[in-house]
């Protein structure tokens, strides 16, 4: 709320500091601040983050209540009215609503791309959607003790670390590439991410130029697909099967996207063949190949598929991105890693 008030410009001495300040509380009540049962900041707190005397806000607030914009009772922050209605937004001053918005090439693709959102809803009685955690098979106990941990680990220093993330996660990583998807990597190569997402808009803004063909699977992963729109690369879609994404009679392109070891979202995994045709295309059109790992390490019934990196030969390009983790509310993070050759 303080940041809203400060950005008011001050009238010539036609108000009072107790008016603007109230005035500015209405128009935050009227634009959804504050909604009807939320509490403003105490009077001292108020007081302040503005610089002014607790006298002059307590003022401001006894005004409002009178005016029935807040409850106040002794003891207790304002309160906006469970049942305020305010019918008229007040117009915040000094705002041009009518400017032009001067967004970048890039920032006109991001607004002409859908919007995937998943409404609140009841409780499905079978929920087919992706990404979702179930809360109770999370170890939560284990998850607390390691962050507790973490946390009261004092460092000598505060400080930045390796933009490319913790060299001792790094190498945890490489161990474990190494002994369960059978890749073997220097840490050096391994950058680790705030998920997936960032890991492949990183990649696709580094190698593909607006206009530049890039190969995907369809479907394909949707998210994948906007941050390739969103770089203004030229879509090439080719069939998924039961044997992964079609790889024959490719045309030229910057570079492939794929989820060989478990397709999103039908589930096939690409077959032995079509993994060396894609290598082989890539090598013979010097295209990059980004190997998304999604969920390569779950088998119910046989070993894991293997990635499509141990058949590279020389000459090649790949980036793999590897598997994501994520810890529940309220810390809610996420963190994925890539490497490539």
């Amino acid at each position: 709320m303080v940041q809203l008030m400060l950005a008011i410009p001050q009238p010539d001495g036609a108000k009072t500091v107790v008016s603007r300040i109230s005035e500015t509380i209405k128009a935050q009540i009227a634009e959804g601040v504050y909604p009807p049962g939320s509490r403003l900041p105490s009077s001292r707190a108020l007081a302040a983050d503005l610089g002014v005397s607790r006298t002059t806000v307590t003022a401001a607030y006894e005004q409002l209540a009178a005016e029935g914009y807040l409850e106040a009772r002794q003891g207790a922050r304002p309160q906006v009215p469970i049942g305020l209605r305010v019918e008229q937004p007040v117009i915040r001053q000094g705002i041009e609503a009518t400017s032009p918005k001067r967004l970048s090439d890039f920032g006109q693709r991001l607004v002409g791309l859908p919007v995937h959102h998943r409404p609140k809803a009841d409780v499905p009685v079978a929920d087919f959607r992706y990404g979702d955690l179930a809360a109770s098979d999370f170890p939560t106990l284990i998850w607390k003790r390691a962050v507790d941990a973490a946390v009261l680990r004092r460092p000598s220093r505060l400080q930045y670390g390796d933009p490319s993330g913790s060299s001792e996660l790094r190498s945890a990583l490489q161990g474990y590439l190494w002994r369960a998807r059978g890749l073997r990597c220097d840490p050096d190569q391994i950058i680790v991410v705030n998920g997936s997402q960032q890991g492949l808009d990183l990649c696709v803004r580094l190698l593909v130029n607006p206009g530049e063909p890039a190969v995907i699977e369809n479907p394909c992963y949707a998210a994948a697909r906007d941050v390739l729109l969103a770089t203004g690369a030229r879509l090439i879609p080719r069939v998924v099967d039961r044997e992964g994404m079609c790889t024959d009679r490719l045309p030229p392109a910057r570079l492939a996207y794929v989820t060989p070891s478990h397709q999103f979202p039908l589930g096939s995994v690409m077959s032995v063949s079509r993994r060396q045709d894609l290598l082989a295309w890539a090598r013979n059109c010097g295209a990059y190949v980004i190997e998304d790992d999604y969920d390569g390490e779950y088998r119910y019934e046989s070993p894991p598929s293997p990635p499509c990196r141990p058949w590279m030969e020389p000459g090649t390009s790949s980036i793999s991105a590897r598997c994501r983790r994520r810890s529940p509310p309220p810390c809610g993070s996420a963190i994925s890693w890539f490497h490539g050759r």
